[in-house]
């Protein structure tokens, strides 16, 4: 009997941004503030939160074209904080440091694990919740080469929980759902949204606490191979 297919989410399971990427605004405010721009906290979030609500689902259609989509939210988004001098400096310098792929850095085990795994015989593969930039990250990280298939959002036109990008990837993989694996770090979006898709969740929880419901469970990735070697089904505290 084959191996099952193992699907990783990306961020916050195999690698993580920088504590600015996380909170996009501070970029805004470093970047601006060295342009000689003031902006407003508390406007600048309102507003990133708006233009995030507003432009989600026309991302999609700017597959292969992210930096013309980058361009038009945000300069919707500076519009509304009433920023006209040096606007298209500031986006760009902005989205120069979103696109650089220095700031992701695998955990610790990540690189370890994937190997261990890939020589147990595993297929592997990512699901995740991001846009044409993530290949370009993969590649930098030097995890590329570990992954048979790789699944994002944007060239789907669904992001996670929503079944159709579970589908799109179980497709690409040529296996049924109970063929595989889905291994992440976002309650809802990875593990509620697997179990929806009829796939089997793992979920990392880097974070410590209980789960909301019982579930097999990690605390890192180097608590998968084991898990995976017991076949287990129920909850695990590893």
């Amino acid at each position: 009997m084959p191996r099952p297919y193992l699907f990783f989410d990306f961020g916050g399971t195999l690698a993580h941004a920088s504590a600015d990427l996380d909170e996009p605004w501070r970029v805004w405010v470093r970047v601006a503030g060295g342009l000689g721009i003031e902006l407003p906290v508390d406007r600048l979030r309102a507003a990133d939160q708006e233009a995030d609500q507003r432009f989600q689902e026309l991302s999609y259609s700017y597959h292969g074209r992210s930096a013309e989509f980058w361009k038009l939210r945000d300069g919707w988004m500076i519009d509304q904080l009433g920023v006209r001098e040096r606007k298209e400096e500031l986006i760009a310098s902005v989205q120069a440091i979103f696109d650089d792929p220095s700031n992701y850095q695998i955990y610790p085990e990540t690189r370890g694990t994937l190997e261990e795994l890939v020589r147990a015989g595993y297929p592997i593969g990512v699901i995740s919740n991001a846009t044409d930039r993530l290949p370009a990250v993969l590649r930098h990280l030097g995890l590329a080469d570990f992954f048979h298939t790789v699944t994002y959002s944007q060239e789907v036109g669904a992001d996670k929980p929503d079944p159709r990008i579970f589908a799109t990837a179980l497709a690409r993989a040529g296996r049924s759902p109970a063929e595989a694996i889905h291994i992440g770090d976002t309650w809802e979006a990875d593990y509620v949204g697997a179990r929806g898709a009829g796939v089997r969740a793992i979920w990392v929880n880097r974070h410590g606490g209980d789960p909301p419901e019982a579930c097999e469970m990690v605390r890192d990735l180097r608590g998968l191979p084991p898990l995976l070697a017991r076949g287990a089904t129920g909850s695990s505290p590893t």
